[in-house]
């Protein structure tokens, strides 16, 4: 809400006071703008919609036009011929735009691809010392990129060092392949120091040097141990917040110390000779978080990493212990203005959130007010104008209460005449046809039975249909009666070969001539049936006592049996028992036996059909011996089941009709 009420400022000079989306308020220590603005909170407005004027007409719809000042020749106003000008000549066309040649087109692509490479190359330079993962990047894989990051590099430095550039410059080069050259004369000397000026000591050496000779010969040198030279220990990370601990910069780790030659101690007649001294270790500040520290300690950390290297640590070691002394209170004074900065810092804004917030309850306190009396306002006139609505509303509803109702009289009159006529047209149509039916009663008499000799005659013609029905169902039933008599007459006889009865079934198909259930019956009959006679149930079981003698003797055969076996089964089959009909036997197994007296037992009950099943399980020769008997008995079982279809037709003919 605040946001959007401040209203942007701007001074004289055209530069904008109002503050940023993310700092709306300026801290007390930022610097002061040019003109000094009071800031006030703004109310939101409603625009004022725009009136448009009302067109002025200044003259009269009715009045006449005001008469010409002077008069115009019309003679006067038209064109010679021979004054109208020339028609201009056309433009030129434009001559066509001739094609780039290859070698041009080459050398802009040429000159275009360099300038891309070029401009890409510099914002990878300039990016790389921003992004230290796209440094590690364009230093790795891009040509010369190492090179270029490192001369701006070392451009910057000289930038912003210039003594030490200097310095670098006119002094020698330490990492240059020329050897360094120590003068004779350096170091300390083997006498005791005195208060006077140091002498030249280049007679005291010629003079000794015999002397020295002469001792060396006479007594080998005594070698001692060298001074074990102390590694600097590494600095300290400073404990810090997570904040600190991303700007805090490590220091650089202290150049590797040459490897300290094994020191040995000077002899009596040689001058005294010390120890080098250990290398100077790098500063360590603790807390240094400010880019200014930080630089310091870098480049403390360099002379140091120099000074060790060139052996000069006892030189400058105070000087170097007086400049770190000097660091650490320097960044000990920086934490405590920071500190410092922080707590005023705070404090300023602590007022300016207490300022803040008296002006945002002094802004809420006048919106609310505002508020509350723009709603009364608002619910002052929604009452007038809820009362307003419901007069019009009470006039409309009057109103169309009156219209409706005039409205639903007239439909009512209307209806009213309607039923008027509907009842009229229906007077007259009753009359009519009360006269209609007086004068065809007698008509209506004669129609009457025109229909009922029309349902005789239809029943005479059903009951005919049902007759011949009848009649035709009845031959069937004789003819199957006469195919059942021509086998039950070939059976009679004694020793009586089977007879055909051909002419029966021919008999019977003809009689059931169009029926396919007949027909389906006759031809699943075998041929050989009706033309040779099929045998009868006692033929059949005297057959299946003389097959089951024979069945007996081959019961005990293998499937690939020799004359041996045959001989052995025939012997053995003297042997064994014949098992009698009964319940005993009809719960058998499934030996050759049991299927016999099975089977014999369904023969004398007349149950042709079980009887050829079960001698239909036999196997191996036993069912060889059986299988004309099983040919028989499916021919006598087939007739009897086309006559059983055949009659059961019949009946279904008659339930048909009926």
């Amino acid at each position: 809400m605040l946001r959007t009420s401040l209203r942007s400022v701007r001074g004289a000079g055209g530069r904008s006071f109002a503050a940023a989306a993310s700092r709306q308020w300026q801290l007390g220590v930022a610097a002061p703008a040019r003109v000094t603005v009071k800031r006030f909170f703004a109310d939101k407005k409603t625009p004022e919609p725009a009136v448009i004027p009302p067109s002025e007409t200044r003259t009269a719809a009715a009045s006449q036009a005001p008469p010409p000042t002077s008069q115009v020749r019309v003679e006067a106003s038209q064109i010679q011929p021979e004054n109208v000008p020339l028609t201009p000549p056309a433009a030129p066309a434009a001559p066509p735009k001739k094609k780039k040649g290859f070698f041009r087109r080459l050398r802009n692509y040429i000159l275009t691809m360099t300038f891309l490479g070029a401009l890409a190359f510099g914002g990878g330079v300039w990016y790389s010392r921003i992004n230290d993962s796209f440094h590690d990047f364009f230093t790795a894989y891009v040509p010369y990129g190492e090179q270029a990051v490192l001369y701006l590099e070392e451009m910057d430095f000289r930038k912003r060092f210039p003594r030490i550039a200097q310095r670098e410059a006119s002094s020698n080069p330490r990492d240059s392949d020329a050897s360094v050259r120590i003068p004779a004369q350096s170091g300390a000397s083997w006498r005791v120091a005195d208060t006077e000026p140091p002498v030249k000591r280049e007679s005291s050496a010629v003079k000794t040097e015999g002397a020295k000779q002469a001792a060396k010969a006479k007594a080998p040198p005594k070698e001692y141990p060298a001074p074990e030279v102390k590694q600097p220990a590494p600095a300290k990370k400073p404990t810090a917040s997570p904040k600190a601990k991303a700007s805090q910069v490590a220091a650089p780790a202290p150049a590797a110390a040459p490897a300290a030659a094994a020191f040995t101690p000077p002899e009596v007649d040689e001058p005294s000779r010390w120890p080098p001294a250990s290398p100077i270790d790098p500063l360590a500040v603790n807390d240094a978080n400010e880019p200014v520290v930080q630089d310091l300690v870098k480049l403390l950390n360099d002379i140091i990493t120099v000074v060790n290297a060139d052996g000069a640590n006892a030189r400058y070691g105070p000087t170097i212990g007086k400049a770190k002394q000097a660091a650490e209170q320097l960044g000990g004074k920086i934490r405590e203005m920071k500190k410092v900065a922080q707590d005023e810092a705070a404090v300023t804004v602590k007022e300016q959130i207490d300022k803040l917030e008296t002006h945002a309850a002094d802004l809420i306190s006048r919106i609310e007010g505002h508020m509350t009396a723009q709603e009364s306002r608002w619910r002052e006139e929604f009452e007038a104008e809820m009362a307003r609505a419901q007069e019009i509303f009470d006039a409309r509803l009057k109103t169309m209460t009156e219209r409706e109702r005039e409205v639903a009289e007239a439909k009512m009159q209307n209806r009213l005449l309607e039923q008027a006529l509907e009842l009229q047209r229906q007077f007259k149509e009753e009359v009519k046809q009360r006269v209609e039916t007086e004068r065809e009663g007698r008509l209506g008499q004669l129609e009457s039975l025109s229909t009922a000799v029309s349902e005789l005659d239809q029943l005479t013609s059903s009951l005919d249909e049902v007759v011949d029905v009848t009649k035709k169902t009845q031959q069937l039933n004789v003819a199957v009666d006469a195919v059942r008599a021509s086998l039950e007459a070939s059976s009679t006889g004694p020793a009586a070969p089977p007879r055909p009865f051909i002419r029966e079934l021919a008999a019977l198909k003809e009689i059931a001539r169009g029926d396919d259930v007949v027909d389906a019956a006759i031809a699943s009959i075998h041929p050989s049936a009706y033309q040779r006679g099929i045998p009868s149930t006692a033929e059949l079981i005297d057959r299946f006592r003389r097959v089951a003698t024979e069945v007996r003797k081959a019961a005990l055969l293998p499937n690939d049996a020799g004359v041996a076996s045959h001989a052995s089964s025939y012997v053995l089959s003297k042997v064994l028992f014949t098992k009698q009909p009964g319940p005993a036997a009809e719960a058998g197994g499934d030996d050759v036996e049991s299927v016999l007296t099975r089977a014999q037992t369904y023969l004398e009950q007349g149950e042709l059909d079980a009887a050829a099943r079960e001698v239909n399980g036999l196997k191996g020769w036993a069912k060889t011996l059986s299988r004309d008997w099983l040919a028989e008995v499916r021919k006598v079982l087939e007739v009897r089941q086309a006559l059983d279809v055949i009659q059961t037709e019949a009946r279904l003919r008659i339930l048909k009709v009926e």
